[in-house]
């Protein structure tokens, strides 16, 4: 298992998060759980900033004296260096690193007094070519992804995706070429629908989530424009236009074509995929992004949601993922504590969770006894 060690970067002095081939980060807001995905963000984006392009790999074994900017990347506004160095740290440097077992890769910045720009000026790599970080695929979805529109615009990309926000799902989608040659391998194909071609299991799996629901795009290169048309049973077979239907399945949308897209063996990351659904869509979502995960693609989740860690917790008591390949990192926040908890609990075969610490998704109990209580005044 890798661990993500984080040393003087924003709320952490000095952590090691464990990463497994399915880890979910939960938490109270302001806990640490989008510090820490910044890290591995920031640090991914130093890779591609500094590094070598050996093929498909990233080779990254020395500094080269170019400076990583703090925002616009993968949507990072970590604003100057003032607001990313720790508030006590003895040193104005910044460490960031993935290590797993004696293989140590991490990156050590310096920081200078309000900038916008971090220096990296030691690099320690004995992980080329075996970390998901060194692909050239590396999938991220953004919190705020984008919300139901008319048309999307077009651009060149490195390697299919959907982008940081979903921006580029309806180009991926309504791309003949792509789609006329990629297959969706059987791992990922939804159980009831035979098909390869991407445009059926996006809508074979979007009707899991919400029953009559589909989609059609389509991509028009010479006026760099490409459209989402969405289907139910009450447009009467009539597509309509992405505004016309609301926000759950556009931001969704990117969730499933990256996660039938995404490549085995490299990140994927993605912020609250339960925004916009409905409960018993969360759960479902929680068990796809499980499927995905046990394909192979070392899959990260920020959620705040319990039904999809639900999900997860009946996929791998159906066997959809081994246990053993799922943490669940809470972080938790304590008045002795200089920087936030972290408490990793695992999941059993029966889809048990090793622990309950307070706090964690306990709100409808909590809620429960509140209205108990006030029911027998």
């Amino acid at each position: 298992m890798e661990n993500l060690i984080i040393r003087n970067f924003k709320c952490f002095n000095d952590i090691s998060v464990p990463l497994n081939t399915l880890s979910v980060f939960a938490g109270a807001n302001g806990n640490g759980k989008s510090t820490a995905l910044q890290a591995l963000l920031y640090l991914r984006q130093t890779i591609e900033y500094c590094a070598q392009r050996n093929n498909e790999m990233y080779v990254y074994q020395e500094p080269n004296g170019m400076n990583v900017g703090l925002n616009d990347t993968y949507c990072l506004a970590l604003g100057n260096t003032n607001q990313v160095l720790t508030r006590d740290s003895e040193e104005n440097a910044i460490l960031l690193g993935l290590y797993e077992d004696d293989r140590k890769f991490h990156v050590r910045y310096q920081v200078n007094d309000n900038e916008l720009f971090l220096t990296p000026v030691e690099v320690m790599n004995q992980r080329n070519g075996v970390s998901a970080l060194f692909n050239r695929e590396f999938y991220y979805l953004n919190a705020e992804r984008m919300g139901p529109r008319i048309k999307q615009d077009i651009k060149f990309c490195d390697f299919p995706s959907t982008g940081f926000q979903g921006e580029l799902t309806a180009q991926l989608l309504g791309d003949t070429n792509f789609n006329y040659s990629f297959k969706v391998e059987n791992k990922r194909k939804y159980p009831e629908e035979d098909s390869p071609r991407l445009p059926q299991q996006i809508n074979a799996w979007l009707s899991y989530l919400m029953p009559g629901v589909s989609v059609s795009a389509s991509c028009n290169i010479e006026t760099l424009s490409a459209q989402i048309r969405v289907n139910n049973s009450y447009t009467k077979n009539d597509p309509v236009i992405a505004p016309n239907i609301g926000f759950g399945i556009t931001y969704v949308l990117p969730v499933l074509v990256t996660g039938l897209i995404a490549k085995p063996g490299c990140f994927m990351i993605v912020e609250n995929p339960e925004a916009h659904l409905h409960p018993s869509a969360q759960s479902k979502i929680g068990r796809f992004l499980a499927m995905v995960a046990n394909t192979g693609v070392k899959l990260i989740i920020e959620t705040h949601s319990d039904h999809v860690v639900n999900g997860i917790q009946i996929a791998a008591a159906k066997g959809e993922i081994n246990p053993s390949s799922v943490i669940v990192n809470f972080f938790n926040q304590t008045e002795t504590s200089n920087q936030p908890e972290l408490e990793s609990i695992s999941v059993n075969e029966k889809g048990e969770l090793s622990s309950w610490p307070k706090g964690f998704f306990d709100q409808t109990q909590i809620d429960f006894v509140e209205l108990f209580k006030i029911r027998k005044q």
